[in-house]
């Protein structure tokens, strides 16, 4: 069934309280087709002890598992989705409970506005309602009671989508919208380039980062002399900085530079410079086309032989909460998650902050090599370190750690028996593939 594109007539003045007239239990409940949160009632048992059928407000309804509904309650900082794909904080919900209204503040990048919205109004992103400030609103068994017994469950129609109200007016289509660049190799007229997409990106209200590490600090700590670098969960913070809500990166074409890949390892998606154009053409009229219709393939597998899809949330940065719990993302395929990793050599050892440079391309590109280490713990190890040879690791047995990592293989120093060695082709390829693939043919 083609889902609606508008709202009904009466759903803008049809309001409900926090409990029915049958007193049967009010909730936030999720909505799979689109991954958010929408009020409704629970109606009756489903065909288990934990599901039930959720009749939203806005005339449909599905059978919800409790885990997926939260308590009919919204706080002053609540970040919720408006008709017109905007989001909104919560700054006043005396309303809502009796009346099913509640005070948002819009800011489009020019005016902060504040407006009376109704519960059929909004709705809450999927990522938001996993957050911290959701888990004191979580639900059990026990708290829920339907208006009904239970009842055969009949099949409910598409979901009447939010996103088909009208669209308000908004200059700065980019507001609040982050980039970091990167161009292909070989692009003799990379810096112009670059400059006209800066110029574009700011012109529509977005804001253009250098580094990955101006929006995610991952600096690390030095020991041993700076012969040894460590990084763990702790070491990692957003960095909030002028409103930002969601990043992107943004390229002419898929490559292995150390942005493309951090990208790809966070689950941030990596976008055409062809949808910015898209953008700007569309700006007077206050629209921009979905950016996943310009999404980059994730690169070439030198083992499976094909371009490969990205791995990323359709629905990123529909909640803060994907860049400041960037971490616990679940979406990309986190290959290292929970192992101990070890870099070895110079090459792969990130400087102290202070002795960064780029002056030449040969400065670039070993600064390429010591972004590795990042990028790994980007895929999800638990610990990465990083040695300038193998006598200063914390593990005199480099056995111990799950991986041993040197630039290129076959290791040209001993690292000793029983270590798995790998190299960063290898990393890089496995990141690419969105799978842990098998072992250099010289590691096995």
């Amino acid at each position: 069934m083609t889902p609606h594109t508008g709202p009904p007539p009466s759903k803008r003045a049809r309001t409900y309280s926090s409990f029915s007239m049958t007193g049967a239990t009010r909730v936030f409940a999720l909505w799979k087709s689109d991954g958010c949160y929408y009020t409704g009632t629970v109606h009756s048992a489903g065909n288990s002890a934990s599901r039930f059928l959720v009749k939203f407000d806005d005339g449909t309804e599905d059978v919800v598992d409790v885990t997926n509904m939260r308590v009919y309650m919204l706080d002053v900082g609540d970040e919720v989705i408006l008709p017109d794909k905007s989001k909104a904080k919560v700054v006043e919900s005396d309303r809502w409970q009796s009346d099913g209204i509640v005070r948002v503040e819009s800011d489009d990048g020019d005016n902060t506005t504040e407006t009376d919205v109704n519960n059929t109004e909004i709705k809450i992103a999927g990522r938001a309602a996993l957050g911290k400030s959701w888990k004191n609103r979580l639900l059990t068994v026990e708290d829920i009671v339907p208006a009904v017994g239970r009842k055969k469950i009949t099949p409910s129609p598409s979901k009447i989508s939010l996103d088909g109200g009208p669209s308000k007016p908004n200059r700065k289509i980019l507001a609040k919208t982050g980039f970091v660049i990167t161009l292909g190799p070989g692009n003799e007229q990379w810096a112009q380039e670059k400059d006209l997409l800066v110029r574009s990106i700011t012109d529509t209200g977005g804001t253009v980062f250098s580094e990955w590490s101006d929006v995610f600090p991952m600096q690390g700590k030095h020991s041993n002399a700076g012969k040894r670098w460590v990084m763990s969960y702790e070491d990692v913070k957003f960095t909030q900085k002028e409103g930002i809500e969601r990043m992107f990166l943004l390229a002419d074409v898929f490559n292995q530079k150390p942005k493309f890949l951090f990208a790809l390892a966070l689950g941030i998606p990596c976008v055409s410079i062809e949808w910015l154009d898209q953008c700007m053409q569309l700006a007077k009229q206050d629209e921009c086309r979905p950016w996943d219709a310009f999404l980059l393939p994730a690169g070439f597998s030198e083992a499976l032989h094909a371009r490969i899809s990205q791995v990323v949330d359709l629905d990123w940065g529909s909640s803060l909460e994907h860049l400041t719990d960037i971490m616990s993302n679940a979406v990309p395929h986190k290959l290292l998650s929970g192992k101990n990793v070890l870099c070895l050599g110079t090459d792969l050892l990130p400087l102290a902050p202070k002795k960064v440079r780029f002056h030449t391309d040969n400065d670039k590109s070993a600064e390429a090599s010591r972004m590795v280490p990042r990028i790994i713990f980007a895929m999800g190890a638990a610990r990465v370190e990083a040695v300038a040879e193998a006598r200063f690791a914390s593990e005199k047995n480099l056995a111990k750690f799950d991986y041993v990592v040197v630039k290129e293989g076959p290791p040209k120093v001993p690292v000793g028996t029983g270590a798995t060695v790998v190299d960063v082709s290898w990393i890089k390829d496995c990141l690419i593939s969105a799978r842990l693939l098998p072992l250099p043919e010289w590691s096995r």
